[in-house]
């Protein structure tokens, strides 16, 4: 079988968005996996998306791993 690893950092801000839209959460999910029906929302989670992306890349670069 074929399984795919849950990306925490999508749900959550799929979860935000449901929350901010009062829709469910499917809705959002397809709102991403068809990208027309609400380019509000798909606009949010872009702009969350690459909040997050650049909230990991200062923290990499403050907090050494090694």
């Amino acid at each position: 079988m074929n399984y795919t690893k849950r990306d925490n950092r999508r749900a959550a801000i799929v979860k935000m968005l449901a929350d901010k839209y009062g829709v469910s959460t499917s809705y959002i999910y397809r709102v991403l996996k068809n990208g027309a029906a609400s380019e509000r929302i798909l606009s949010d989670y872009m702009m969350a998306l690459e909040g997050t992306n650049n909230l990991l890349e200062a923290v990499k670069k403050a907090v050494p791993f090694d």
